[in-house]
């Protein structure tokens, strides 16, 4: 069985690195080309350099959390539009408020849902059927 490529880019950056690599995984077995990065510094790297279609971003990570990943992925010019979907743990009012201010465009809670529906959700975004 042969996997049917999309030829969309997912970076996920999220430092607890077992996650992003199951991440990766799954995505890569839903036709994505998949990529993670372990904090937002790295994370900001790689998409500035990579432009990916959508982001997966964490808000709580050591060397540069989500927030400031997010407000200087806003001042540059690809990714003033990029997508950013927030992927954390947190479902605490001050961390959504913080992450709205910066424009994302979806926000899930890895705890409420299974991988096969994060990748749904991305699909979603992307509009892929």
């Amino acid at each position: 069985m042969s996997i049917e490529k999309n030829n969309k880019k997912v970076l996920i950056i999220d430092d607890n690195i077992d996650l992003s690599s199951v991440l990766v995984d799954k995505f890569s077995a839903s036709g994505f080309e998949a990529d993670s990065a372990d904090n937002g510094e790295i994370g900001l790297k790689k998409a500035l350099e990579t432009h990916p279609d959508v982001i997966l971003l964490d808000l709580v990570m050591p060397v540069m959390d989500g927030i400031e990943m997010l407000k200087r992925l806003r001042k540059d010019e690809w990714g003033k539009d990029a997508k950013v979907v927030i992927l954390t743990l947190l479902d605490e009012v001050k961390y959504v408020a913080e992450a709205m201010d910066n424009s994302f465009v979806g926000y899930i809670v890895k705890t409420d849902e299974s991988l096969g529906n994060i990748v749904g959700k991305i699909k979603e975004v992307l509009k892929i059927t």
